[in-house]
């Protein structure tokens, strides 16, 4: 049987580590090795939250410090000490449902020729029933972020039809990759247009080569689409599935990662950089990036009676005047001219 190792990057979220971890290592098939990579300002708070949630389970535990807060930077990190042949990232306020490790590890062991580069489970709307949650507002999620958890399918099904995410269409450009093995709908599982970081798992050998780009964290501390990135790059050579019987919950913890201008901007400014690195001129995925942000803008402006809404939409509204000049962009110059156009607008808006 092939072994697996869970990294979960994180940052000052003590609380929600000690009720993520012992549904990760209860897992009836637990990893071999558990790596936390923390960025939080009380690393020591952080560290005893995971001792303790860790307790006397036999799972070898890494506690990781990175001085700089960039998920993907912490991903790579964890990447660094991984020792299996397989690699599942998670959030720290993600819990697993009973069998996911299962569920994702029998795809890797089906696929004996390697055509399979990523597995990801699927997100629950409830979360398990040994999750022990807080009624309290330490751990409770905003009221927008439940909305949108339950509404996700219809709103995804919609979106595909009227306004597609031009990340789905570059994705399903990668189902011919590899031959899609026949042996699939045995396992509940299907092809996937990319994984998102709070499922996803890799071959080690595929993520290692190459690890996050950092460069999408690289002025914030806060990474936006890296897993996407990731996903992207693996789907050159391998494909990548979803498992229906993986089942994880993302509780989402209240609060934001980046100030407000700095996401809106991000948000759509970072997939459109990742659509002009993978996809090529004249591509539908390209054709598809200004339609969606300003969709996708029309969200944010929903929000702005509060001055988070206000902000974010600036950002937003920024990002897309700049996309053009990406998309122009020649591809053995576009990660100088992305870092160049984050640099002075993210830094620009903060001298203001």
């Amino acid at each position: 049987m092939m072994d697996y190792d869970v990294v979960v990057a994180t940052r000052n979220r003590p609380e929600a580590l000690r009720l993520s971890i012992p549904l990760i290592l209860g897992q009836g098939r637990p990893p071999h090795q558990l790596i936390i990579v923390d960025a939080s300002d009380d690393h020591e708070q952080t560290r005893q939250s995971v001792i303790r949630a860790v307790g006397d389970s036999p799972v070898k535990l890494e506690i990781l410090y990175s001085r700089q807060p960039n998920i993907a930077l912490q991903r790579n990190m964890g990447i660094d000490c991984v020792k299996s042949p397989v690699v599942m990232f998670t959030d720290d306020d993600v819990f697993w449902w009973q069998g996911v490790g299962e569920a994702i590890m029998r795809v890797y062991e089906r696929d004996r020729n390697g055509h399979i580069g990523g597995v990801c489970g699927v997100l629950a709307t409830d979360p398990p029933p040994e999750a022990q949650l807080f009624v309290g507002s330490v751990y409770k999620m905003r009221l927008t972020d439940c909305i949108r958890q339950r509404i996700e399918f219809r709103y995804n099904k919609f979106v595909y039809r009227f306004c597609p995410d031009p990340f789905w269409i570059h994705g399903r450009s990668r189902w011919n990759v590899q031959p899609v093995p026949d042996w699939l709908p045995k396992e509940n599982a299907v092809l996937v247009e990319y994984m998102g970081g709070a499922r996803m798992s890799f071959r080690t050998e595929a993520i290692r080569s190459r690890g996050f780009d950092e460069d999408l964290g690289a002025y914030l501390g806060y990474s936006k689409s890296e897993d996407t990135e990731a996903s992207f790059y693996v789907m050159q050579k391998r494909l990548i599935v979803g498992v229906h019987d993986a089942k994880l919950y993302h509780h989402k913890f209240p609060g934001q990662r980046a100030e407000s201008f700095d996401l809106g901007f991000i948000s759509l400014f970072n997939p459109a950089y990742i659509v002009c690195r993978y996809s090529p001129n004249g591509s539908a995925a390209r054709e598809a990036v200004k339609q969606f942000s300003i969709f996708k803008l029309m969200q944010y402006v929903l929000r702005m009676h509060t001055k988070f809404g206000r902000d974010r939409v600036r950002g937003a509204m920024l990002a897309i005047r700049l996309m053009k000049i990406l998309l122009n962009t020649p591809p053995a110059r576009l990660r100088e001219r992305y870092l160049e156009l984050c640099e002075n607008a993210l830094q620009g808006h903060e001298s203001r």
